[in-house]
């Protein structure tokens, strides 16, 4: 009968040692987190519009067209000409 005991508080220890370990790991990984409201108040991320699938250059405004094979492109003012002579399909 001792020895039930013996394993008992063993695997109490084993468990509160454990659970302390983890515990300390969680507060390791989270110290990185920042939370969103704090971001929002300091500054706001700059709206500067999405890339040209072809000359890359951000612009506020896209024009989206098909491929042959499915894919989605968006491209500029200045790039349009190339997809109307490569037949895309404006959506």
């Amino acid at each position: 009968m001792p020895t039930v005991w013996l394993v008992v508080i063993v695997c109490a220890i084993a468990a509160v040692v454990y659970g302390v370990v983890v515990k300390k790991q969680r507060d390791r990984s989270q110290a990185n987190v920042i939370p969103i409201t704090k971001r929002s108040k300091e500054k706001p991320l700059q709206q500067t519009g999405q890339k040209c699938s072809f000359c890359k250059t951000p612009s506020k405004k896209l024009i989206f067209y098909a491929r042959e094979n499915g894919t989605i492109v968006g491209l500029c003012k200045d790039c349009r000409p190339k997809a109307e002579r490569q037949n895309m399909l404006p959506l």
